[in-house]
């Protein structure tokens, strides 16, 4: 890689945390002819195309990309993306999945039959994606501020839109919110996947197809990462003992729950109660040692 060409990434270490979550973001410039190689994303990934062009490849389908252009990867689609060789692109990006990712980008102009789109206000968005990637972190409040500013970007691509969002919801839709209101009010009660399809009048078939198409995931997955998204609020935000949270977000077996935390966040319940509360130490030091340098400043001047 020469001095033209950089990567800046950042990836969340928190990323179940809310229903629409920043999983990376990031800008690059490519090399000529720089390739991702064929490969599936487990999530959505949005990039903005900003200065020279490239190639966008889904389900072996080619897509010229231009400048001003922006082109979605889709969860579970084989895809592939090169970069030109004479003229390689740069992009931002951001990557992101959660409960309303699916019907929120259905509101938008992409499309499987139209990954690539040519924005209004490429600049705009550019901002938006700068902005996602200025609040970048793993602390709860972070992540919180990234999604907030996910929901303004996709908010810039449904105003984009001819269509509006209510055209868009159909059966399935109002299904799957009705799961994650029944998980969001009774995760803490044991329940199971065959319950919340009981609750909705519905076959554990039905919902097993309805989660796939709204956010690709099984709703097992969706009701276990739920409880682990309480689980890292409550580790980090309280006093209370591992075993006292696990049982609070429907975990019968501490074992168990450390063993489903660790696969889920990458550490145990007891690494990121310690991780968590580190950066906080960091933090609030930092904060005292800025107002300490102001107080020393006061004084002189006085």
């Amino acid at each position: 890689m020469n001095e033209k060409e950089y990567k800046l990434s950042f990836k969340n270490q928190l990323r179940t945390m809310a229903s629409l979550t920043v999983y990376r973001t990031g800008r690059q410039q490519c090399a000529p002819l720089e390739s991702r190689g064929q490969e599936i994303r487990v999530f959505y990934l949005i990039h903005l195309v900003i200065k020279g062009r490239g190639t966008f490849i889904l389900n072996n389908r080619s897509y010229p990309v231009e400048t001003g252009d922006a082109f979605l990867i889709y969860p579970n689609m084989p895809i592939n993306y090169i970069a030109d060789e004479k003229n390689p692109w740069e992009f931002w990006w951001v990557g992101f999945n959660g409960t309303d990712a699916g019907f929120l980008l259905d509101a938008t102009r992409f499309s499987v039959k139209n990954p690539v789109i040519t924005l209004s206000d490429p600049e705009t968005f550019r901002e938006l994606l700068a902005d996602i990637y200025a609040a970048r972190g793993n602390l709860p409040y972070e992540t919180i501020q990234m999604s907030a500013r996910l929901y303004n970007l996709l908010a810039f691509l449904i105003r984009d839109n001819e269509n509006v969002l209510g055209e868009k919801l159909e059966r399935g839709t109002v299904q799957f919110q009705g799961a994650c209101d029944y998980i969001a009010e009774h995760y803490g009660d044991f329940i199971t996947v065959s319950d919340v399809a009981r609750a909705l009048g519905i076959s554990r078939s039905r919902l097993y197809r309805i989660f796939m198409q709204q956010v690709a995931i099984p709703p097992q997955k969706y009701l276990t990462e739920f409880r682990i998204r309480r689980a890292c609020m409550m580790i980090a935000g309280t006093d209370k003992s591992i075993k006292e949270i696990s049982f609070e977000v429907g975990f019968t077996d501490q074992m168990y729950f450390s063993t489903v935390f660790k696969s889920v966040i990458g550490t145990t319940p007891t690494e990121f109660r310690n991780s968590a509360s580190g950066r906080a130490d960091q933090q609030k030091q930092a904060s005292q040692d800025v107002l300490q340098s102001s107080r020393d400043t006061w004084r002189i001047q006085e």
